[in-house]
């Protein structure tokens, strides 16, 4: 019998990585008249996940593909990490991302991208944390631009591990450090990102 690596996933046997990239700061709901899906990114937001794209690249985040959300905010900052982490090429949308999605949904990603080692999803609360606490047991807070990064677990009472979570103000941060002791800073990054979005 065959064993599908995204079942073998959620026993704690694949080799799937999973980082789950919550959409960065949009525009308040009381304050977008238009519908939910199409509430966009505010400017600090745009300028904090360009910095947190470019230290992520520096860390050596490295997914195979991204995969996100069908809603604007969460597609516009899959649109801005993807160049960093050399994921142009290797970016899709998959709509159970949007609100709703669950364990039943995450399964059926996995099994359509079996190959892959790594992946990165970008959508949303109270959906990212309700299925991190469902395969790690972490109750966790991932605010707007956080990321969390999730491997099989090697024991049978959980069927994942949480290795770790950078909220986005401690990616920034981290940006901020580097170029404070490198003398550099993603300047054309976050210059190229707020461009697009004038």
């Amino acid at each position: 019998m065959t064993t599908h690596p995204a079942d073998e996933h959620d026993r704690g046997g694949g080799l799937m990585k999973l980082y789950f990239l919550r959409h960065g700061q949009s525009v308040p709901r009381s304050e977008w008249d238009g519908d939910d899906a199409s509430r966009p990114l505010t400017e600090v937001g745009v300028s904090s996940l360009a910095h947190e794209a470019w230290i992520l690249a520096r860390l050596k985040v490295e997914p195979d593909m991204l995969i996100t959300s069908p809603m604007e905010r969460a597609q516009r900052t899959a649109e801005i990490v993807a160049p960093a982490l050399g994921l142009e090429g290797k970016l899709s949308t998959a709509s159970s991302l949007g609100r709703g999605f669950g364990m039943k949904d995450l399964r059926r990603l996995l099994r359509e991208h079996s190959r892959a080692e790594s992946i990165m999803l970008v959508g949303h609360n109270p959906e990212f944390t309700a299925i991190i606490h469902k395969l790690t047991g972490a109750h966790v807070v991932l605010s707007k631009g956080g990321l969390a990064c999730v491997h099989p677990s090697t024991r049978k009472s959980r069927s994942a591990e949480l290795v770790w979570l950078l909220q986005a103000h401690e990616l920034v941060r981290l940006a901020q450090n580097y170029t404070a002791s490198n003398g550099r800073a993603p300047q054309e990054e976050t210059q190229a990102a707020m461009e697009v979005d004038r």
